[in-house]
C-alpha cells in the first residue's frame, strides 16, 4: 500500500466536506503554500454564469468550499458564457489574476474573447477589470489555458479564428502575457494550423513541452490529441491521438504535476458537460504515462496517487 494514499473514481458524483457536490467546472488549479486550491464555474443551475467557486484541499481528494470568488454582474450576465477560470499569482504586483473565456450565447460564432479579474488574495473576492480581443491584429480567443514559467513569465494558449469575423477553422495561438499578467503582448509567438483544435491543457515533463487538445465538437466529447516542442514558440510536433474516440467522455480542463520522492505523476483533470443537465456534469480525472515525447492516457475506475512518493497505481 502506498504511503498516504487517495482514492479517485473518474466520473462518479464528487461531493465537498458538506457532501454538496462540487461546482467546478472547466477549471484550474493553484497550488501554494501546501494547499490545492480548485476554482470553477457553477452549473448548478440553468443559467449560464452563476458564479466561479473557489474549493480547497490538502490531498486532491478531500474538498472544502471557500467562497464565490466572481459572482455574475451587470458587466458579467448570467445569460452569458463564462467558463475556464485560471488563476496565477504575480510577484511584481502582489495580487492574484484571473483569466476566464466569456461570450454572449446570441453572438455571432466567433465573438469570443477572454477576461480578467484580480484580487489581492487568493481567498477574497475578484474585481472584473476587462475583456478584449488579444493581439495585432485582433484575434478571437475562446477555449484557453495559462502557463506559467519557472522565472515568472507566462503564456496564454488560445483556440482562435483564423480572424475576427472571418472562417470558423479554428488555430492554437500562444501569446507572451504582460509583466502584470493583465495583457498580451501584440504579436503571438506561435500560430498553429488550422486543424480545429480546443480546451488546450499544457504541462512540461525535463525539457518538452506537451500540448493536450480536444476536437470542436460542441458539447459531443471526442478523442483527444498532443503535440510536443522544446519551446513553446515550436515547432510542434504533428497531432498524436490520446485517449479512447471521446477521451473518457470529457474534455481537457487542466494538467497538474504531482512531485513526490519517487516519481511525477501528470494529472489528467478533465470534465463532462452534459449540455441538457449542467448540474449532472461530472469531473474525470486520470494519471498520464509519459515515456520521453510520447504520452498515454487509459481509463481507470478507480485508482490511487500519492501524494507523499508521486506513485499511483489502479485500486
Amino acid at each position: 500500500m502506498m504511503p498516504g494514499a487517495v482514492e479517485f473514481h473518474p466520473g462518479r458524483l464528487w461531493t465537498d466536506a458538506t457532501g454538496r457536490p462540487i461546482e467546478a467546472h472547466t477549471g484550474g488549479m493553484l497550488y501554494e503554500r501546501g494547499r490545492y486550491y480548485w476554482v470553477g464555474a457553477d452549473w448548478d443551475g440553468p443559467e449560464w454564469f452563476r458564479g466561479f467557486n473557489l474549493y480547497s484541499s490538502t490531498n486532491l481528494s478531500e474538498w472544502t468550499y471557500l467562497r464565490c470568488v466572481l459572482q455574475p454582474s451587470p458587466a458579467l450576465p448570467t445569460h452569458h458564457e463564462i467558463a475556464r477560470p485560471k488563476i496565477l499569482y504575480n510577484r511584481p504586483t502582489d495580487s492574484y489574476v484571473m483569466w476566464f473565456k466569456r461570450k454572449d450565447r446570441q453572438s455571432p460564432f466567433n465573438d469570443v474573447r477572454p477576461g480578467i479579474a484580480v484580487a489581492d488574495s487568493l481567498e477574497g473576492s475578484f474585481e472584473y477589470l476587462r475583456d478584449f480581443y488579444p493581439g495585432l491584429p485582433e484575434y478571437n480567443a475562446a477555449d484557453f489555458c495559462l502557463w506559467q514559467d519557472d522565472d515568472g513569465t507566462a503564456y496564454y494558449i488560445a483556440s482562435c479564428p483564423q480572424r475576427r469575423g472571418g472562417p470558423r477553422a479554428r488555430r492554437i495561438v500562444i501569446f507572451r502575457l504582460t509583466a502584470d499578467y493583465r495583457g498580451v503582448e501584440p504579436e503571438p509567438i506561435y500560430v498553429g494550423p488550422p486543424d480545429n483544435r480546443e480546451a488546450p491543457a499544457v504541462f512540461r515533463h525535463d525539457r518538452t513541452y506537451f500540448l493536450v487538445t480536444s476536437g470542436t465538437t460542441g458539447w459531443t466529447p471526442n478523442q483527444s490529441a498532443y503535440r510536443t516542442a522544446s519551446s513553446l514558440a515550436g515547432p510542434w510536433s504533428p497531432l498524436q491521438l490520446l485517449g479512447d474516440a471521446t477521451t473518457y467522455d470529457s474534455q481537457p480542463d487542466f494538467i497538474l504535476s504531482i512531485t513526490g520522492s519517487q516519481n511525477t505523476t501528470y494529472l489528467y483533470c478533465g470534465g463532462r458537460h452534459v449540455g441538457h443537465a449542467l448540474v449532472e456534469s461530472t469531473y474525470v480525472w486520470l494519471p498520464l504515462s509519459v515515456a520521453e515525447r510520447s504520452l498515454t492516457l487509459d481509463f481507470q475506475p478507480t485508482w490511487r496517487l500519492s501524494l507523499e512518493t508521486g506513485q499511483w497505481m489502479p485500486a
